[in-house]
């Protein structure tokens, strides 16, 4: 294993690898939130809203005449520190072929990239959708999928994957029910939403990338005859 990395010792990989994230993120999270903005801005634009980006890494959203929105995505909301994250395990700390491994990197940072620009865009089409909407309507747009994701979860062919993804989208919807329930506002009701896919989002997208790394870098686990140890192939 060792003689297919740079780099015989663990411990350098594992600072080598904290070193290149940290120094990155100071370098390159401007231009990774500059890049979130403009595809969150094409996504957006392709959904029918009013785009435009006056600066860098701005937002500036629009639909009919009383949906206005005007946001920065500032460096720790892009995909920066995942993006670099992925890279610097991929290519320093994993085991495997180089050509795996910058494979698992390049499928891996294109994962979470995204999935958080999904993240950004959710904000902004559920903001308009609890703005427009309103009555039976709101309330049936949000246990529809409440009761498919808890569906989901409790169907016993369900994968891992599938069974985390909707459990936590069964948590998000359920608290947006809530605030509804209340009878808060949209900006309210935002600021649950905010708090919570920001955490849920980063870090599912985060798993699945570095599953898929490990798989494409290192190749799937398979036990060893000798001891029944599991070890990469």
């Amino acid at each position: 294993m060792r003689d297919r990395l740079w780099i015989g010792s663990f411990t350098v990989r594992a600072v080598l690898t904290l070193g290149i994230v940290f120094a990155g993120y100071v370098l390159l999270h401007e231009h990774f939130a500059a890049i979130d903005a403009a595809l969150a801005n094409a996504a957006l634009g392709a959904l029918g809203f009013q785009t435009a980006s006056p600066a860098p890494a701005t937002l500036v959203v629009s639909a009919g005449e009383t949906f206005n929105v005007h946001a920065i995505v500032t460096g720790s909301c892009s995909s920066t520190a995942g993006a670099l994250g992925i890279a610097a395990v991929s290519l320093v700390l994993l085991p495997g072929k180089a050509s795996r491994r910058v494979a698992g990197a390049l499928l891996g940072i294109a994962v979470f990239v995204a999935l958080n620009v999904t993240r950004i865009c959710s904000i902004v089409v559920l903001w308009w959708w609890l703005e427009v909407a309103a009555g039976p309507v709101l309330t049936l747009s949000l246990v529809v999928p409440l009761l498919a994701c808890i569906a989901v979860l409790v169907r016993p062919r369900s994968g891992m994957l599938a069974r985390v993804a909707s459990g936590l989208g069964a948590v998000l919807f359920a608290v947006l029910l809530y605030d509804v329930a209340r009878g808060y506002d949209y900006s309210a009701g935002m600021i649950s939403y905010h708090a919570l896919i920001g955490p849920a989002l980063t870090f599912g997208s985060l798993a699945v990338a570095v599953l898929l790394v490990w798989r494409l870098g290192a190749g799937p686990l398979a036990p060893r005859r000798a001891h029944g140890a599991l070890r990469p192939t």
